[in-house]
């Protein structure tokens, strides 16, 4: 993996230029992954995927939670040039393995002095580092991250801080003895909660590795993940990621998953973090909403979403949002996806998904735009109010409005469950 800066600008943050894998594509940063579940776009295969949200080189996000129960499959299918890409249909495409699915809350316990706790949707299972490189080795990956103990967040107390940060450690002093032996990138985990020495320790570990030992860095336990990380407090946030991006080299991405708001997205790139997920657009599509925040002036409020659900909706024939040239809004109505809502069609999360991946992605151009201008402070501005008065609300509440436990495994219904 080879990342070159193209410019740095004081307000903004940075651009820059990654390429993955040799004679693979360059790719522009800050970069949006797509998470996937089980290898898949969710609700999305792979034709819908390159028809209406987009045909270009995409990296996704695997999860290990979610891909563990496909090790064994992927060690005898694996040869050559094919990859864990091509396994789940979207071949030529990048990807990256983490441990914990962003996109639902990862439960608090289970941690251990020499083991891991992978939840998956079997139950908990108990992850040591030999065992994960095992299955790192299966799936092979574009690039992975290492095993570390992320079960921390603001309210973490400093011995459970600790903790996380001793485990890591031990957990990877075997990682990078044993990295030569997968031919992938490995990112550093930089743990420690909301500690600042806790993280200056952790970055003190990678850093004191060998030359390449790792090509970038991944920062965790500010959240548990799924909603959670849309509610955290930038006030704590972003105080701690300014003092770890202070330490670390200018030359290695820096990877930050989880669903945070746009606004707040915007925050951590002007601290300096590169790489993103679409965690946040899933958890606003599960709970109905549509993404219609405004990131290009228009003069006219905006709102962050639409919930499709609002009967509001219910003779509004209009598209979700006017300015969007996804599928979603070009041939379909608020009526029509709160129709779909009622009914439970499985049409319904289809379509919120392409609409909700297309508009996030294009937020994603914008930012790259307005970071080559430094004008990062506008558009934080835009976003921000969305050309009202207050700041607006970009947190996501799950929505409760299942309409009965007799319409579970269809459409919009199951997605709520």
């Amino acid at each position: 993996m080879k990342f070159a800066i193209e410019s740095i600008t004081k307000n903004s943050g940075r651009l820059g230029q990654l390429r993955i894998r040799e004679g693979g594509p360059e790719l522009r940063t800050p970069l949006l992954m797509q998470t996937t579940k089980g290898g898949s776009i969710p609700w999305l295969s792979a034709d819908v995927f390159e028809s209406h949200v987009s045909q270009k080189p995409q990296v996704l996000q695997f999860t290990l939670s979610t891909m563990d129960q496909m090790a064994e499959a992927l060690a005898q299918w694996n040869s050559g040039d094919r990859g864990v890409s091509d396994y789940v249909g979207f071949p030529g495409h990048l990807n990256v393995l983490l441990l914990r699915d962003p996109c639902e809350t990862t439960p608090s316990g289970g941690n251990d002095r020499d083991i891991q706790p992978l939840f998956t949707r079997r139950g908990r299972e108990s992850l040591t580092p030999e065992r994960y490189m095992e299955m790192v080795a299966s799936i092979k990956p574009d690039i992975y991250q290492g095993l570390c103990d992320a079960d921390t967040n603001a309210e973490s107390a400093k011995k459970r801080v600790q903790k996380s940060v001793d485990r890591t450690e031990k957990f990877m002093h075997y990682i990078y003895e044993q990295r030569g032996k997968v031919p992938s990138t490995l990112l550093a985990p930089i743990v420690g909660g909301y500690n600042t020495f806790a993280r200056t320790q952790s970055i003190k570990h990678a850093r004191e590795q060998p030359a390449g030992s790792y090509g970038g860095y991944i920062l965790e336990g500010f959240h548990t993940n799924g909603l959670t990380a849309t509610t955290v407090d930038t006030d704590k946030l972003l105080p701690i990621v300014e003092h770890c991006v202070k330490q670390l080299e200018e030359d290695k991405p820096r990877l930050l998953p989880g669903a945070f708001t746009p606004l707040t997205i915007l925050e951590l790139i002007a601290q300096g973090m590169d790489i993103f997920d679409t965690s946040y657009a899933y958890c606003a599509a599960l709970n109905f909403k549509a993404l219609t925040f405004c990131f290009v002036q228009a003069g006219e409020k905006q709102v962050p979403f639409l919930d499709v659900t609002d009967d509001a909706n219910k003779e509004n024939f209009s598209p979700l949002l006017k300015t969007c040239s996804c599928l979603t809004c070009q041939k379909h109505t608020r009526a029509y996806l709160h129709h779909l809502y009622k009914t439970n069609e499985l049409l319904g999360p289809i379509l919120l998904m392409v609409h909700n991946l297309h508009h996030y992605m294009a937020f994603f151009e914008t930012i790259r735009e307005t970071v080559a201008k430094d004008k990062m402070p506008e558009l934080m501005e835009l976003v921000r109010k969305q050309n009202g008065d207050a700041q607006v609300d970009y947190s996501i509440a799950a929505n409760t409005k299942v309409i009965t436990k007799a319409t579970m495994g269809k459409g919009f219904a199951a997605a709520a469950m």
